[in-house]
């Protein structure tokens, strides 16, 4: 590989830390993308800069593009956890979560795992224990803030990892029996009700957004339950449909100013009528 420049290099990591300020905030849908690139700070290449750029054209495609939350009922949590095998360099998988109350999703995470798995059940275990801060600290919050949290529900999409997470050692077999204790963590999770496992389909694990590049319609479908967009979206709308509530707005405005304006004329035509009421009947003007 060619490595950039020691100037360009820099240039590299700087942006790439930018671009990291910015997913964690609204951009979601780039989230992947800037994890992968994050590991590649230290020695980049032209490959890597080749991405970049292509992650500036996107984004200056979709500059419009907006995190658009909504909340259905806070008593129930919706967490999606999942693990990409063994994606990187050094074989190392690939951690994502993602959580919702309703649409959009305000909690999200991408990152590169700690250590290596043997398989990809063990890669999703590890994924859940790397998510469970977070699912846990989530649900403690809600109860602090007076809200009480009824179902506190783990989406996966592999079912060995699911039995592991919900009987411990009791499901291990030979391929999974040297997995260490750390990662059974969840099972008294479990066990004490304060998180829920549940299946659901390879085809609805929307945190597969933030393990691995997609691309086309199912890029657009994955983003549009993460953001909350349009699957079909365009800037080019959303700049038409940014003007048409601006001038409503500037309407409506003007509607204000208006009725406030005319409020005002008529309290001081009232208080003149009063003026001219009282000097009618000899009294001096106060």
């Amino acid at each position: 590989a060619t490595f950039l420049p020691e100037e360009q290099a820099v240039l590299f990591h700087h942006v790439v830390a930018q671009l990291l300020f910015v997913t964690t905030r609204a951009r979601r849908d780039i989230q992947t993308t800037v994890a992968f690139l994050t590991t590649r700070v230290k020695r980049p290449d032209k490959d890597d800069w080749g991405k970049l750029k292509r992650v500036l054209k996107y984004l200056k495609g979709s500059r419009r593009l907006k995190l658009s939350l909504s909340v259905d009922n806070l008593s129930i949590l919706k967490w999606w956890v999942d693990a990409s095998h063994a994606v990187h360099k050094d074989c190392k998988s690939h951690t994502s979560m993602g959580m919702t109350l309703g649409k959009g999703m305000p909690l999200t995470m991408s990152k590169k795992q700690k250590i290596n798995g043997k398989s990809s059940t063990e890669s999703e275990l590890i994924a859940v224990d790397d998510a469970l801060p977070q699912i846990l600290w989530t649900r403690y919050f809600l109860e602090c803030q007076g809200y009480e949290v009824k179902h506190n529900i783990i989406y996966q999409d592999n079912k060995s990892a699911i039995l592991l997470e919900m009987n411990g050692k009791g499901s291990s077999s030979r391929r999974t029996k040297h997995i260490k204790v750390r990662y059974f963590f969840v099972k008294d999770k479990v066990d004490n009700k304060e998180v829920e496992i549940a299946h659901c389909l390879t085809e609805e694990m929307w945190a597969d957004l933030m393990t691995k590049p997609r691309q086309g319609k199912g890029y657009k479908q994955f983003r549009a339950v993460v953001m909350n967009c349009p699957v079909e979206y365009s800037d080019q709308d959303e700049l038409l449909h940014e003007a048409k509530y601006d001038a409503q707005a500037k309407r409506e405005g003007h509607i204000k100013t208006s009725t406030k304006h005319d409020t005002k004329m008529t309290t001081e035509q009232a208080k003149g009528k009063s003026v001219d009421t009282v000097h009618r009947r000899g009294h001096p003007p106060q």
